[in-house]
């Protein structure tokens, strides 16, 4: 018997009042749309609930009540048991929260040039190259001036040139400069972090931008499995940036950062004392695409329990190929290793699509995991924006997109099943507000580079755990 995950004990008596006028009342919700879910008779009628518990249809509303009171978990206790957030890597530590900024990139056109962070600079700690082999000395190659960072007449640093970012032949990515519509530098690999530096440096201004909100309210049943020591599985699916595009790792380049969904599963290992076994998903798509490779060994925080990471992206994919190929991609996933979490992350490559329609291709993709594991939890991933700059078709709707899914992810809590979204585009709008895309693109397009794929991983572990659950600096 499946337990009723969706109402409380109201609707639990309600119920039970409506008995002795039905012989029958079965049925499976995800086929019927009925909004309850479980088994209900006549005559010594027992209903189960989502504490397990039996409730004869005697009890009345005060007895039901109390004693759905009594086992109702709260945060506290869903957090406390097995958390250890003290192990929580440096790489998490997020950017919105605390005095001070690890690793943040920045990027020089010419020397001279003078760039701001994401916040005033009180002291340079350090700056180094992207790939962290050069330090760069302070009043030698840069200085700060006015809390922001100014690269030296004869600094070390790299500065890729303006006669050489601008009016690049045969390139990709066009955006306006001096009133013109100009071919611009981009590219994979290092073509963008060979001229990116990384700064540490402490401030005392504090975030004000967009923060996302914790939602472990609507996903604590799965993070009561781990705070249990329930072995889960966490399913990826979606578009280039969580395959992994531009993190060093991929592409076998210092510092050889993992992907964000790595990252986030491994910060949930170490959060509770986890082991991350990493299962590839062997399958191809139509045109030929693979999901990106997983370290070749598990990754050992603890032996509470496992986590199988599976991740099924595809670098280019739509929204639209998300669902032509679910059966493959995330059906067949879910039967062989189970999901209690699925992030679903597309809407990049959507940008001439109406957002509506990028809502209906995720609703599909989460009903296909509904259909084979009905108790998953779900993280909708609006996007990052690509370069706002961009005049030749890369900007398009995407913006438009993570009110379309919140609205969705509402609608599924609504029917009880916990799904939330993750807010990358209103995220991204707001670290625009302080850098420039260039300083944290992998690609100048559409990608993130190191820095804003640890971004990705923080403001994921941020929706589903919560910084401030952890007694992160405030």
């Amino acid at each position: 018997m499946k337990k009723m995950n969706r109402f409380g004990a109201l609707a639990l008596t309600l119920c039970l009042l409506g008995a002795s006028m039905l012989t029958a009342c079965t049925g499976d919700p995800a086929e019927s749309g009925d909004p309850t879910e479980g088994t209900v008779t006549t005559a010594a009628t027992t209903v189960t609930d989502a504490t397990d518990q039996e409730i004869d249809s005697s009890d009345t509303l005060e007895e039901i009540t109390t004693r759905e009171e009594e086992t109702t978990v709260s945060i506290e206790d869903v957090l406390t048991q097995g958390l250890q957030p003290e192990a929580l890597q440096e790489i998490m530590q997020p950017i919105f929260k605390g005095q001070t900024t690890i690793n943040e990139t920045v990027m020089f056109l010419d020397r001279g040039d003078v760039k701001s962070l994401l916040y005033p600079i009180d002291e340079v700690l350090s700056v180094t190259s992207y790939d962290r082999s050069v330090t760069y000395e302070e009043g030698k190659d840069f200085v700060v001036v006015d809390g922001k960072l100014q690269v030296t007449a004869d600094s070390a640093i790299p500065c890729i040139t303006r006669e050489s970012y601008y009016n690049v032949p045969e390139s990709l990515l066009q955006t306006e400069y001096n009133g013109q519509n100009v071919l611009t530098h981009w590219g994979e690999n290092a073509a963008m972090s060979s001229w990116q530096i990384c700064v540490t440096y402490t401030h005392t201004a504090r975030w004000e931008g967009f923060t996302q909100p914790c939602e472990l309210e609507n996903l604590k049943g799965f993070v009561q499995k781990l705070s249990k020591g329930e072995d889960v599985t966490v399913l990826f699916c979606g578009d280039s940036i969580t395959n992994g595009a531009n993190a060093s790792w991929l592409a076998n380049a210092a510092p050889m950062q993992y992907p964000y969904p790595i990252l986030f599963t491994m910060a949930l290992a170490d959060l509770y004392g986890y082991t991350v076994h990493f299962e590839y998903a062997d399958v191809t798509a139509p045109q030929g695409g693979r999901p990106s490779r997983v370290p070749a060994e598990d990754y050992v925080a603890g032996t509470r329990g496992t986590i199988t990471y599976v991740n099924t992206s595809i670098g280019g994919w739509t929204s639209k190929d998300g669902v032509d190929n679910r059966e493959a991609f995330i059906e067949n996933q879910v039967k062989a290793f189970g999901c209690d979490l699925f992030v679903v992350a597309f809407g990049m490559n959507d940008g001439g699509l109406h957002p509506k329609g990028v809502a209906k291709n995720v609703q599909k993709m989460i009903d296909c995991v509904l259909a084979s594991d009905p108790e998953a939890s779900f993280v909708v991933m609006a996007t990052m924006v690509p370069n706002p700059n961009a005049t030749n078709g890369w900007y398009g709707k995407q913006v438009e997109q993570e009110p379309e899914l919140m609205e969705l992810a509402e609608e599924y809590r609504a029917e009880g099943v916990p799904c939330v979204v993750c807010r990358m585009t209103s995220v991204s709008l707001s670290v625009l507000e302080h850098k420039e895309f260039m300083d944290y693109s992998g690609n100048n397009i559409n990608h993130p580079n190191d820095f804003f794929v640890r971004v990705y991983a923080q403001t994921l572990l941020q929706t589903v755990i919560g910084y401030e659950n952890l007694g992160a600096e405030p």
